[in-house]
């Protein structure tokens, strides 16, 4: 009943936006009613949604994010060189016993070249699980990626300009092997995480934290370089904004996961670039199943030591069958008021949760945003169209954004996603800006936001009487330079207005 309430009051929302083209009173008007006239031609909903600045993929994971095509390129110019394993259809070292094929041969054999890429991607799945096929890949590429962060980055940063998407929130993982060896030597007590704490830090813990901000401040400087923003004329790719989560792995034995989770916070509170932390690895597996409320609870007190530290979980992506019903039960709910996440990655069983439509309020009173991965969803556990909770979460004031979770591996892009949610869901232009907006709103990005309401999306003081399309007054401009979030955000307004202003009736009959 409350979804079809939900749908029921979408529909009547959409009519009342719709304007005829010809009384339309603004450029936003215009966009939206030109949007909705031609919805039905998905080829020109993708020629205008590519085209739409799109705010932040506030949601992707580095490694899942690179195409296959890239892996075997890198793979087959690799020193030492690197073979395709037929069984388990890992690249890895070749060797004189071992049964692998050269990846180089992929470039001359059309055939295991496309093997390759379907081994490392969702792409031709037939009767294989999506779900075993998408955690599966990771580490068939893992040795294709070695030392290939930078050309890694730069194809992700690349591709968002491509689309106008401004800011990229990556998550990966910086010194984990470090991390993990001290976590796996040092004793821990679930019942005393104080004392665990210090445990790790007097066994140098923080230690490997300056390397790490050292080693990204390298890896920026080398992807600027790598995509010529030092240049005349940078690149589109220059003006795009990247910013870290560091990813701890949630399958591990408890006390690793612990130290993993210690150095995440310290990392994002030593470093600018890394602006948060994040659990990854499947939520179904065994041992994060039984880990899950131990797992919040370090979350949720570790974010009472930390309390400048932002928190992004992966929560909900489950669903019926893949658990027992009572993992469904009360994943985002523990997310939410037991972790303080800010951010829930997925949210998929919210209609399985005790007391959704209490948790659904409280995720709207806190302002924790929803981000949504549609395909991803699609692929990994079968939800999609009205199964998919995207119209209930948007239906009870929640703020979401659209992500791609792993583009590389699901073979999409973040303008897919926008198609999408346009195409299956009857979202309109407005809709989808909002969306966008909320994003960088609910980025982790330093600073004040630009809007004084994010609900209506007044702006501060400062620059409330700034229009986007002039230059910003010596008080806005003083704002904006005092905060990374409200610049990059007047940047997408700047490009909204630029967008909206455009006639796209001209160039398509």
């Amino acid at each position: 009943m409350m979804r079809t309430t939900v749908w029921a009051g979408f529909a009547l929302l959409l009519a009342a936006c719709a304007t005829p083209y010809g009384r339309a009173t603004s450029s936003e008007d215009r966009a939206a009613v030109w949007f909705d006239e031609h919805r039905q031609r998905p080829t020109i909903v993708r020629m205008f949604l590519q085209r739409m600045p799109k705010g932040g993929d506030i949601h992707t994971h580095l490694s899942g994010a690179v195409y296959a095509e890239s892996y075997v390129e890198w793979a087959a110019a690799a020193n030492p060189p690197l073979c395709a394993d037929p069984a388990s259809r890992k690249i890895a070292a070749c060797c004189a016993t071992c049964p692998g094929r050269p990846v180089a041969d992929a470039l001359r054999d059309p055939a295991f070249y496309s093997s390759l890429v379907d081994d490392m991607s969702t792409r031709n799945l037939g009767s294989r699980s999506g779900h075993d096929q998408f955690f599966g890949v990771f580490g068939r590429f893992r040795d294709a990626a070695a030392n290939r962060s930078v050309d890694m980055l730069a194809e992700v940063t690349s591709r968002a300009a491509d689309q106008h998407v401004s800011y990229l929130e990556v998550m990966l993982t910086v010194g984990g092997d470090a991390v993990r060896k001290v976590g796996a030597s040092v004793p821990f007590d679930p019942g005393d995480l104080a004392g665990s704490r210090q445990r790790l830090l007097d066994a140098g813990l923080r230690a490997p934290v300056s390397a790490a901000l050292e080693d990204l401040d390298a890896l920026e400087h080398a992807v600027s370089e790598r995509l010529g923003c030092a240049d005349d004329g940078r690149p589109p790719a220059c003006r795009v904004t990247r910013r870290y989560l560091q990813q701890t792995t949630r399958t591990l034995e408890p006390g690793v996961v612990f130290a993993q989770l210690v150095f995440a916070f310290e990392l994002a509170q030593a470093g600018r670039r890394v602006v948060g932390i994040n659990l990854v690895a499947p939520e179904d597996d065994r041992v994060a199943r039984r880990d899950y409320d131990l797992h919040m609870r370090m979350v949720g007190w570790l974010a009472e030591q930390y309390p400048a530290v932002n928190v992004a979980l992966h929560a909900g992506e489950l669903t019926m069958g893949l658990v027992p019903p009572a993992d469904l039960a009360f994943h985002i709910r523990d997310a939410v008021l037991v972790a303080r996440a800010r951010r829930i990655g997925h949210g998929v069983a919210i209609a399985y949760e005790r007391d959704a439509p209490e948790l659904l309020a409280a995720m709207r009173q806190r302002d924790v945003l929803v981000e949504i991965c549609l395909t991803s969803n699609d692929v990994i556990l079968g939800v999609k169209g009205r199964d998919h909770p995207l119209m209930d979460y948007l239906g009870a004031g929640v703020p979401a954004a659209l992500a791609t979770d792993d583009e590389g591996i699901s073979r999409i892009d973040l303008t897919n996603e926008y198609v999408r949610a346009a195409q299956t869901y009857g979202l309109g232009y407005r809709e989808l800006k909002r969306m966008a907006r909320q994003s960088l709103a609910h980025s982790f990005l330093a600073g004040r936001s630009l809007w004084r309401d994010g609900a209506s999306f007044e702006r501060v003081p400062e620059c409330a009487a700034d229009g986007p399309s002039e230059p910003p007054s010596a008080g806005c401009r003083a704002f904006l330079d005092r905060s990374d979030k409200a610049h990059v955000q007047w940047e997408h307004e700047r490009e909204l207005t630029t967008f909206e202003s455009m006639e796209w009736a001209a160039g398509i009959r």
